[in-house]
């Protein structure tokens, strides 16, 4: 369809579904009938046209897009007539735009007597005088198919819910009689049945005697309904695509065999690396684990603090790995992470005495994995030493961590409202352990850049750069 699907408001609900199901069908007649197809409606005593589809397989006689266009009845007299009589009418008159000459039909669309909308189908002379062998067949399938839509909508027998499909490259067609047998099949529906182990001829051959056609074709023989359904055959995956003419069928089907594999791969692909992630989790826990035995057995303060660090920055990072293992994809949602992150930071200082209160704000959306991790650590870092050092053995203290997502960056601050920075400080010569190491992360890792200000306390500004994913730039 070449514009989105238009109804006014107003319309009884049952009429509105089938026409949105007989606009969500229109390309499939398109590409199976070689020519234009509109759905318009009448609005007062004029046809407007709300949906409506060129082929793919052809010359379109209409240059573009005629949805919300009020057809005149000396240009469309057959869908005038159509709508008005309450039957089809084969136009005759033969119109020339562009320099393609083409014929015009249309038949009514609702009950039988109480049309609410017209079909409106225009083939190009090249198609009416000089159709081979497929043409003729697709066109009668597609005069089959609109005989449907005209009644009904076309219902899935498994879920009752509207069916909708198109055509796709390299779909085989076939048509089945009311005996289950099939008529028609075009030279791709041939090749993909040989494929899926069928010897002999198609046609003339009985639906059941197909690879899954008990199961994908019989059913909707009778029923006027449709179904979408994938059979295994021969090692070939197929993908039928039945629509009921109550009785007959029109059946597509597709080999979609090497894309299943590649689907197949990916699920592999995608449940190996979360495999990996959750190991990594459970070493880098396992680690943390064994510093905090090693912290509780040293006699030394300073070593033990030490040890408390170095489970911070590594619990900090299986923070990301435990948030990749339980995801698709190699994003996290920093935010998120963020805020385990600084909980498990705050919780570690606990016991200092100091009454300190942390917010976490923001929204940084989707992360690469390798930012998120490095940027965790950091985060754990500059938290911990905003407690430890700005808050320092205050009673009390605030410490505030904020992040926004910007196109192409990401900006993440952690404030203080301690004593500030010392004069004179200097990050590069600073023996601070955990800013070393955030300069390192930031400046080497993460590519980014890292400032410090020091006004009724500390604040420290990271901006790192971040590519943005679909939707999220600004």
């Amino acid at each position: 369809m070449d514009t989105p699907f238009r109804l006014p408001k107003g319309m009884p609900g049952p009429a509105a579904a089938h026409l949105s199901n007989v606009a969500d069908n229109l390309q499939l007649v398109a590409d199976l009938g070689y020519g234009d197809v509109a759905l318009a409606i009448m609005n007062g005593d004029k046809l407007t046209v709300v949906a409506d589809a060129r082929p793919m397989t052809a010359v379109a006689a209409v240059a573009s897009s005629r949805i919300g266009h009020t057809l005149a009845r000396k240009d469309e007299p057959e869908a005038y007539d159509a709508f008005a009589g309450g039957a089809a009418v084969v136009g005759v008159r033969r119109r020339t735009t562009r320099g393609i000459s083409y014929l015009t039909s249309a038949r009514p669309v609702g009950p039988a007597g109480a049309p609410y909308a017209v079909l409106i189908r225009d083939l190009t002379q090249q198609v009416v005088e000089a159709p081979g062998k497929m043409e003729v067949a697709f066109m009668a399938l597609a005069d089959r198919v609109l005989e449907v839509l005209e009644r009904e909508p076309i219902i899935d027998i498994d879920s009752d819910a509207p069916f909708e499909t198109n055509r796709r490259a390299g779909d085989g067609v076939m048509e089945v009689d009311a005996t289950d047998v099939v008529t028609y099949a075009s030279p791709n529906a041939v090749n993909i049945m040989r494929l899926a182990g069928v010897e002999g001829g198609v046609i003339g051959r009985g639906v059941t005697t197909l690879p899954g056609g008990s199961t994908a074709i019989t059913p909707v023989v009778r029923s006027g309904g449709a179904r979408a359904i994938t059979i295994e055959a021969a090692g070939r995956a197929l993908l039928y695509r039945s629509i009921g003419f109550k009785p007959g069928a029109l059946v597509l089907v597709e080999d979609i065999t090497e894309a299943v594999r590649r689907e197949q791969e990916l699920r592999v692909k995608e449940a190996t690396i979360r495999e990996v992630h959750h190991r990594v989790k459970n070493n880098l826990q396992t680690i943390a684990s064994l510093l905090r035995i090693q912290a509780r057995r040293t006699g030394s303060d300073e070593a033990a603090r030490a040890l408390a660090e170095a489970v911070e920055r590594v619990s900090s990072m299986a923070v990301v790995h435990e948030m990749l293992a339980a995801s698709t994809e190699e994003t996290v949602d920093f935010a998120e992470a963020a805020r385990t992150v600084v909980d498990m930071v705050r919780q570690s200082l606990a016991h200092s005495g100091t009454d300190v209160t942390v917010t976490v704000e923001g929204e940084t959306g989707l992360v690469p994995a390798s930012v998120a991790t490095s940027l965790a650590l950091v985060c754990a870092e500059l938290v911990h030493n905003a407690i430890e050092h700005g808050i320092g053995e205050r009673p009390v203290g605030v410490v505030a961590v904020s992040m926004r997502r910007l196109p192409g960056e990401i900006h993440f601050v952690v404030r203080d409202d301690g004593a500030g920075l010392p004069g004179g400080f200097d990050v590069d010569s600073s023996a601070n352990l955990g800013l070393a190491i955030v300069k390192t992360v930031v400046g080497d890792d993460l590519r980014g850049t890292l400032s410090f200000s020091s006004a009724r306390g500390t604040t420290v500004t990271i901006r790192v750069p971040v590519p943005d994913l679909p939707g999220e730039a600004e």
